[in-house]
């Protein structure tokens, strides 16, 4: 919060003394390593949206519970799917009703998701990050769109329950009505992105010209999703980190795995926990964490106050930084 922030930086995320001991200890010894080189200082994000099931989903209740930013969105979309179907979707999303809801059920995976994808967008939001391109696979397809500015947080909701309905093969995607019941329909978007906006199934940047229609939407959740396509047209944007909000599929990102070989690989960020076993993996939220140190580390700017808002912090005296001074008469 009171010092400079420097290129060649650093951050850790430790829970007592001696982890950040330990971790100190280990960037020491690998900055120690004669071929180590600081890595390029990032300039472009995409914000890439996976994951086409709730599995992940169920785990984020301590991210509602410790994240204001994030329970503000979900108890909007929760209010609008009580209103329209009578259900609660927070009590479906965190399996909170005994199993009278299925939550890998489609009809509830695309709310769940892209409400808990949107919700992270605000979170990244909050502490200074904000993409320059955004793609999404599945109703995370939806999610980039609301971040993009095509959507309202309410038209995208409106338009994942019908298509979860589709999917689930309970209904027709009927100019995104509520498959429960009457409701007032969806029958284009007129907003056009304020950032580029990746199509899954073309791989191509969604033009001013083109119009995301039910026929759209319908197209993205039922074609299939060309990575390869979609990483190159990111790599071609210049692209140089990656952030993903959904569980990582890959040791690299299921985008940064799909990188073409002829462009430098983009530093890849996963919002939620994965790749670890169960007992290793950490909780949502010190998985956040992680991610915002990783950010912070590929050269990002952070805003701290953001990180910290809500929260009773105190100022401590530090060390000054160790250069080494000389005097020159000149």
């Amino acid at each position: 919060m009171g010092r400079s922030h420097f290129p060649h930086r650093a951050a850790l995320v430790f829970g007592d003394i001696g982890e950040l001991k330990g971790d100190l200890r280990a960037l020491a010894d690998i900055e120690q390593i004669p071929d180590w080189e600081m890595p390029e200082v990032a300039t472009r994000v995409a914000f890439c949206y996976t994951g086409r099931d709730t599995r992940w989903v169920g785990e984020c209740e301590e991210l509602y519970r410790s994240e204001p930013v994030i329970r503000a969105v979900l108890d909007r979309c929760d209010d609008m799917i009580r209103q329209e179907s009578g259900v609660s979707l927070l009590e479906v999303m965190f399996d909170r009703r005994g199993g009278e809801q299925e939550p890998n059920d489609p009809t509830w995976v695309y709310p769940s998701v892209y409400a808990l994808q949107c919700a992270l967008t605000v979170l990244w939001r909050s502490v200074g990050i904000r993409p320059n391109v955004v793609v999404g696979e599945g109703p995370g397809a939806l999610a980039a769109a609301e971040a993009a500015g095509v959507l309202s947080l309410e038209e995208g909701l409106r338009i994942a329950v019908a298509l979860g309905a589709l999917v689930a093969g309970r209904g027709e995607l009927n100019g995104g009505a509520w498959p429960s019941g009457p409701g007032s329909a969806l029958a284009e978007s007129d907003g056009q992105p304020s950032v580029p906006l990746i199509s899954p199934v073309t791989g191509r940047v969604v033009e001013p010209a083109d119009i995301l229609d039910v026929e759209y939407w319908s197209g993205q959740a039922r074609g299939p999703v060309v990575l390869s396509s979609c990483a190159k047209t990111l790599a071609g944007l210049g692209v140089d980190a990656v952030v993903e909000l959904g569980p990582g599929t890959a040791p690299n990102g299921a985008f940064g795995a799909a990188w073409p070989g002829d462009s430098p690989q983009p530093v890849v960020i996963t919002t939620l926990p994965s790749g670890e076993s169960e007992a290793q993996a950490p909780g949502p939220h010190r998985a956040f964490l992680r991610a915002v140190a990783e950010v912070y580390h590929a050269g990002l700017d952070i805003s701290f106050a953001g990180l910290f808002a809500g929260e009773t912090r105190r100022r401590i005296a530090l060390p000054g930084y160790p250069f080494q001074r000389r005097r020159h008469w000149i």
